[in-house]
């Protein structure tokens, strides 16, 4: 079970959840990748790049399977992080401001950076898979929390 599936609260019900886009990995792959295509000219390069590249990567794993990106009917939590956690939660219908930046690598491989505010409180996340994907569900969330329940007699 997830952090987020553990602090759900009572009639809380997950609509939405986003994840960290593979890109965080690129950075560990080319460098292992370059380690053993440099392998051939010096073994000390060699294994200080694949080293360092393979460090890389279990660091990424390390942060894409603790980090969680959510939304629910009462409120977008985001969380990150394994041993020191950073984490963000508002509710529907205190939310401010959603900001999304997308490179131009980032509008071609579907990932951007995201910056939530409320309260005066800014904080980014970094770099969400499909983040306008995610707004729209944030949108679709608020505007499903203002339809009135119908009654019946």
């Amino acid at each position: 079970m997830s952090f987020i599936e553990k602090n759900l609260s009572t009639n809380e019900r997950i609509l939405y959840k986003s994840k960290l886009h593979w890109i965080i990995y690129l950075r560990g792959l080319f460098l292992a990748v370059l380690g053993l295509l440099v392998g051939s000219a010096s073994y000390a390069a060699c294994g200080f790049l694949v080293f360092i590249g393979v460090l890389s990567l279990i660091t990424a794993f390390i942060v894409d399977k603790s980090s969680e990106f959510a939304v629910t009917n009462k409120r977008v939590i985001l969380k990150t992080g394994l041993l020191s956690r950073k984490f963000c939660e508002i509710q529907l219908n205190k939310s401010e401001g959603l900001q999304i930046e997308e490179g131009v690598l980032g509008r071609m491989f579907g990932y951007g950076k995201m910056r939530v505010s409320s309260g005066g409180v800014i904080e980014v996340f970094s770099p969400i898979a499909k983040p306008f994907e995610f707004k729209r569900q944030i949108n679709n969330a608020i505007e499903g929390s203002f339809i009135a329940p119908s009654v019946s007699f």
